[in-house]
């Protein structure tokens, strides 16, 4: 059903901007607000030059955000659809592949920007570049899972909205987006690669900067994969019956 959950994601994303003077711009104007911002103001701190840091930025927080946003997205992804899942027989992935394009559409315009960031900056692709491209696929197979099981138990605890919300606000700042993870030791190391997002911030960004992802971030991003799949196929088989009861 590509056709019926692609026209679903494209028309909520017309409906948020429609009565806006810039449309989907604003998705483009304010990442890049977002990114110039911050590397004006902690390029100084992070110990290195401006084109460097404002292209570490950029990718950093364009992952973050289309994987936070996959969080958020998906304690809503059923409640927001209970008209749908009342009235119809879709299978409930229906919903989850529409969030999830909806969220795609929105990393793609970010990373529009990101690449002229890049060239201005001097940089050139090369072979490790590629390394990218896997990276990303992991990131679609996690917000796939994500999103099922996170939309379940967001509609039998509503409060589990709130408490995502909350704590995707703390991670932006214990990710190394605005910070730098490199020259990092001690206590602090541990702390940041206690943190899965940095892993897997690291290995979509670390082939764009020229430099090959650490091993241990792909083991923890491959077993965190492993588990969220294994808990949603769970959830799924246990409860998605219940589904329309609990909205």
């Amino acid at each position: 059903m590509v056709e019926l959950w692609r026209t679903f994601a494209w028309d909520e994303i017309q409906q948020r901007y429609r009565r806006s003077m810039l449309g989907v711009s604003w998705i483009v104007l304010s990442f890049l607000m977002f990114v110039c911002g911050v590397s004006f103001f902690f390029s100084a701190l992070s110990g290195r030059e401006m084109e460097n840091f404002i292209v570490y930025v950029a990718l950093g927080y364009a992952a973050f955000i289309f994987i936070s946003g996959n969080f958020l997205d998906g304690c809503q992804v059923f409640t927001s659809s209970r008209v749908w899942i009342k009235a119809m027989s879709l299978p409930y992935s229906v919903h989850v592949y529409r969030s999830l394009f909806r969220s795609f559409v929105t990393f793609s315009l970010q990373m529009a920007v990101v690449f002229p960031i890049m060239i201005w900056s001097g940089w050139t692709p090369g072979l490790i570049t590629l390394m990218a491209i896997p990276a990303l696929a992991i990131y679609v197979l996690n917000a796939i899972a994500a999103q099922y099981l996170l939309g379940l138990i967001a509609a039998r605890f509503e409060d589990a909205g709130h408490l995502v919300a909350s704590i995707t606000r703390l991670l932006i700042f214990v990710t190394p987006i605005l910070w730098v993870r490199e020259g990092l030791d001690g206590a602090r190391a541990f702390a940041a690669d206690l943190n899965p997002l940095t892993h897997y911030v690291e290995i979509f960004r670390a082939p764009f900067l020229g430099e090959m992802p650490r091993m241990t971030s792909w083991l923890v991003v491959f077993g965190v994969t492993v588990a969220v799949w294994v808990a949603a196929a769970l959830s799924a088989a246990i409860f998605r019956r219940r589904l329309p009861y609990w909205l």
